[in-house]
């Protein structure tokens, strides 16, 4: 049985894992931290009590309990304090990467190699995203025009999205001239590894996200867009990376569900 502990567990993602974990054999929920501590995680999550009682102290928990693995969907400006925690109990963690940077994340891998845990690191676990990020990193070659756009509702915490910014780090390559000025500072979007990404805030419904990737050449543009409408579409990804986690090699740090999946 894989003993699971939820960080963030009062938020959109981690109500829906603490929902789904009865659903899934072989794992079994341990606590949570939040910031309502001292409530049932089932009620918390809209469902039946289940006896386990979040926390708001994560290191006096986690020393407590010493779960299996940790699963961190919190917020950005806590991660990375989070990660530190995890790092110095020697934790085995899933973690949803939002609002880290490409230089924080690196640095975190030193880091699990030295200790020799397992993390896997991943802005998205929608196995649709894993596979449309497989199909257009294969078709760049292609095509030398590439732009990305995430769509989400005006109250994502940060733009653009972990996965606007990982899918352009994966598709970049050199960078065609475009003659266009801007008359106004970021109307080409942001350079990330010379892709132009872009981001939309709009009052969506719920947690509804989208991510568009145009790939073009001379008179022809390919469109990939994913849309997902639950948060629940995370979670066969989120648990196929906590199912995982003790068969990989010790220092493993995964940053894509591509390589969880054999893709």
């Amino acid at each position: 049985m894989i003993r699971v502990f939820v960080s963030g567990a009062s938020g959109n993602v981690g109500r829906a894992i603490v929902k789904d974990i009865p659903n899934r054999p072989g794992f079994s929920l341990v606590g949570g931290w939040c910031l309502e501590a001292g409530r049932d995680l089932g009620e918390l999550a809209g469902t039946e009590k289940t006896g386990v009682y979040a926390s708001g102290d994560l290191e006096g928990a986690l020393s407590a309990l010493r779960p299996d693995v940790v699963i961190d969907f919190s917020s950005a400006h806590v991660m990375d304090a989070n990660l530190s925690v995890y790092l110095k109990l020697g934790l085995d963690a899933v973690i949803g990467t939002t609002g880290l940077t490409e230089e924080e994340i690196m640095r975190r891998r030193a880091e699990v190699e030295a200790k020799g845990l397992r993390w896997t690191v991943i802005p998205n676990y929608c196995l649709g995203m894993a596979l449309a990020a497989e199909f257009v990193r294969k078709a760049r070659k292609y095509y030398p025009f590439v732009t990305v756009t995430d769509r989400h509702t005006n109250e994502m915490a940060n733009a653009p999205s972990g996965t606007s910014a990982l899918l352009a780090s994966s598709l970049a390559g050199e960078k065609p001239e475009i003659k266009s000025s801007e008359s106004y500072p970021g109307a080409l979007g942001a350079d990330i590894c010379g892709v132009q990404v872009f981001s939309e805030r709009l009052p969506l419904p719920g947690p509804y996200s989208e991510h568009e990737i145009k790939l073009a050449r001379k008179d022809e543009v390919l469109t990939v867009r994913l849309q997902d409408h639950t948060s629940g579409v995370y979670l066969d990804g989120i648990f196929l990376a906590a199912g995982r986690l003790s068969s990989l090699p010790a220092g493993s740090f995964i940053r894509n569900m591509a390589e969880l999946m054999e893709l």
